[in-house]
């Protein structure tokens, strides 16, 4: 077997109206197609990989998303004018001196957000070393 990509991830949600305002009109994702009888579901292109959300009861997945953005800070402050709720400030997680995931001598941060659902997602980004 040899996989080429990832195709899809799904992630339950409590109101697919909600979580579709968040994904679509919020984070820009566009909106793929979206289906109200019997099961509800909205499908997000995120890059060519399908966001797939599925309304449910209960307990959310404990499923994170992390989206690679430009600039994390400004992504932040954007969120936060969103009326986003933001549970982890952008930090660096960890120095990838020798170059494991990406260019060497880079750090990658890190910043939470919280979805209608409360579900988490995570915004990462790539930085130099200050100069």
């Amino acid at each position: 077997m040899k996989v080429k990509s990832l195709h899809q991830v799904s992630l339950t949600v409590r109101d697919l109206d909600a979580a579709v305002s968040f994904y679509h009109e919020i984070l820009g994702l566009p909106l793929t197609a979206r289906f109200d009888q019997g099961v509800k579901l909205a499908f997000l292109d995120l890059t060519g990989t399908r966001l797939m959300l599925e309304q449910g009861e209960g307990s959310v997945s404990g499923s994170v998303i992390y989206l690679y953005v430009e600039d994390i800070d400004d992504a932040v402050a954007e969120a936060k004018t969103k009326g986003i709720e933001v549970v982890g400030e952008p930090h660096a997680i960890h120095h990838d001196a020798d170059g494991t995931f990406g260019t060497a001598g880079e750090s990658e941060y890190m910043a939470f957000l919280k979805d209608p659902s409360d579900n988490l997602i995570a915004l990462a980004q790539r930085k130099a070393p200050a100069s």
